[in-house]
């Protein structure tokens, strides 16, 4: 069954993104009585596309992947779009969730492609499961890194420098089930006057942007010229391709760039930030866009 996404704040998320379970603390020698403690939940979700071929319906598994239940629907529009397979909102017809209860989250979704959508498995194919810390894992050539010229960011807004400092704790005060757990990363887009436009939680970091890209490419908001993307980890090379995918010119994380990550972002003309805290940060690429 289709659903809207809740914008911008994951208020909407899903109850089972947490657990409570029972911890013991040791305060120097001090064994303390028991209490409860909260902790993020991962579990698997397998995306099976349904597709046409040959004037036929077929249905192929494409990945496995650790996810935090809530927004699954957006991060599947996120991930299908960053992989190329989708264009647009339109190109999922819909989608339905096997294996879950009210008690369990689901472990199976089928997406429904639209007839007529050109879809080659064998492109896709990864090889084993997409764990929710690793992004491009599975790809099974190097060729299937490479990006087009075409995406280069041709986009020259101006935001004000003191802006950047602002954006993770927005961010911070925006997710509920990081308070409560402190086991979720989180990826936002903010509009170029720092306005919070999307934030989506999930245990791994690339799965939180696939819920903020999914959540805005059914809202119409990207693409779009003028976005900020925080996220709050290190920003790898998949961080930066799945921003060029949605058209974000300005990405600011918490964390430390990687070497390909860097070559990236010059490389097709996008606003990297690293080490946004503590009333700091540094430029990788781009400064240009950054005034005041």
């Amino acid at each position: 069954m289709k659903v809207n996404p809740s914008l911008p704040t994951p208020q909407g998320a899903d109850r089972r993104s947490s657990v409570g379970v029972l911890k013991q603390r040791v305060d120097g020698n001090a064994m303390l009585p028991p209490e409860e403690d909260f902790l993020a939940i991962e579990d698997p979700l397998e995306i099976v596309l349904n597709y046409e071929r040959a004037g036929q319906r077929v249905s192929r598994a494409l990945t496995l992947t650790m996810r935090t239940p809530g927004h699954d629907a957006d991060m599947i529009f996120g991930f299908l779009f960053s992989e190329g397979i989708i264009a647009e909102a339109a190109d999922i017809t819909s989608w339905e969730f096997l294996d879950g209860d009210k008690n369990k989250p689901p472990t199976r979704i089928i997406v429904h492609l639209r007839d007529g959508l050109t879809y080659d498995p064998e492109s896709h194919q990864r090889n084993f499961t997409t764990h929710s810390s690793c992004g491009v894992c599975g790809k099974n050539s190097l060729a299937s890194l490479s990006l087009p010229a075409s995406l280069e960011i041709r986009d020259d807004t101006k935001i004000n420098r003191a802006l950047i400092h602002q954006l993770p704790q927005i961010m911070r005060t925006s997710q509920p089930t990081f308070q409560k757990t402190g086991g979720l990363h989180a990826s936002a887009l903010f509009s170029f006057i720092g306005e919070l436009r999307v934030i989506r939680e999930d245990i791994g970091r690339h799965n939180a942007l696939d819920k903020v890209v999914g959540a805005a490419l059914q809202s119409g908001i990207i693409p779009a010229p003028g976005l900020i993307l925080c996220v709050s980890g290190r920003m790898s090379y998949e961080i930066v391709q799945k921003a060029l995918m949605a058209r974000i010119p300005i990405i600011a994380g918490v964390g430390a760039p990687s070497s390909l990550a860097v070559t990236l972002a010059n490389d097709f003309h996008v606003t990297l930030l690293g080490f946004v805290r503590d009333n700091s940060y540094n430029i990788y690429s781009c400064p240009e866009r950054l005034i005041g």
